[in-house]
């Protein structure tokens, strides 16, 4: 019977660690959340706000990659 003690004890002290490693988990990432917001914010920051000249227009499902409806493409 001990052993089932020990191993109940075990368990449940493993998932207070877990519990405790989760949540400072989940504090770091709000943190790089919040600083990721603030970079976006700040065209000084290279890559963090989009250059506009960049953008590129993705085909949509209805097209295909030359711009013609998908359905006739290739018709």
């Amino acid at each position: 019977m001990e052993s089932h003690e020990k191993k109940s004890d075990q368990a449940a002290s493993e998932a207070d660690r877990l519990a405790e490693e989760g949540s400072r988990v989940d504090k770091h990432i709000e943190e790089a959340k919040r600083d990721w917001e603030g970079k976006q914010g700040d065209s000084s920051v290279p890559g963090a706000v989009p250059d506009p000249d960049d953008e590129e227009e993705e085909p949509t499902e209805e097209q295909s990659e030359d711009g013609e409806p998908a359905d006739s493409a290739g018709q």
